[in-house]
């Protein structure tokens, strides 16, 4: 199983846990109306849709007992915790914050942390390892990412090469690309060219479906063959993201 696909089953499965269905149910359909699911995923969703169906509306709520048992458990715990915290006001859990940044959490949850924080616009200062170094930021000083010159430039391109013959290539860039975004974290884009981002957003999309023929294809069609690439965040994990 591709790393996107590992990464969307873990983020319906933790909802589950949290007895989030509504949410899981929104991630579910969300998918099944994608213009593209593998033949392996398609019935893993169908059956995690009738366990969310199924299941009763009135579950116990978790509580910061079991927020504090997750941060010290497994993988899917600390995910668990990160889905947990996304709804609570964070000024207050800045300890149990850093421990999760400390932790072997995959980039893309530590990043969907470091969104929590901004959008609530804390402006204590965190600390995250990246490449080895330790990195020191303040959430409320990130660029979000609506206002981020390079995410914006990006989605721009992908609406002008898709929008008009394939709308479903643009929603794949565009998920793409915000798993981009969230492994980047606590970084932004603003200094990166959206042309190149864009390029090779599409590139790993066309790569990951098995297309090499059609990138090859699109490149030219789009006078992109002499154009610079990127090497994306999301490459360095080693596994296709689609």
């Amino acid at each position: 199983m591709n790393a996107y696909y590992e990464s969307l089953l873990g983020k319906i499965r933790e909802e589950m846990q949290l007895n989030h269905w509504n949410a899981a149910l929104q991630l579910i359909q969300g998918e099944l109306d994608m213009p593209y699911v593998p033949g392996d995923i398609l019935p893993v969703l169908e059956e995690m849709r009738q366990d969310c169906q199924a299941s009763v509306t009135s579950p116990r709520i978790p509580g910061v007992q079991d927020l504090e048992k997750w941060i010290h458990g497994t993988p899917v715990q600390q995910e668990m915790a990160v889905s947990m915290l996304e709804g609570m006001n964070l000024r207050q859990f800045g300890p149990q914050v850093q421990q999760l940044l400390d932790s072997d959490l995959l980039d893309e949850f530590k990043g969907e942390l470091i969104e929590s924080l901004m959008e609530q616009k804390i402006d204590e200062p965190f600390h995250i390892s990246r490449d080895g170094l330790d990195i020191e930021f303040v959430p409320a000083t990130i660029v979000p990412a609506q206002e981020d010159a390079g995410l914006t430039g990006a989605m721009e391109l992908f609406d002008h090469w898709f929008s008009s013959q394939d709308p479903g290539m643009t929603a794949f860039c565009t998920r793409l690309l915000r798993q981009e975004v969230l492994n980047a974290r606590p970084f932004d884009f603003q200094e990166t060219d959206p042309l190149l981002l864009a390029k090779s957003v599409v590139r790993l999309v066309y790569e990951a479906m098995g297309q090499e023929d059609g990138w090859h294809a699109f490149a030219a069609a789009n006078g992109l063959t002499e154009t610079g690439d990127l090497l994306l965040n999301i490459e360095k994990r080693g596994a296709n993201t689609i």
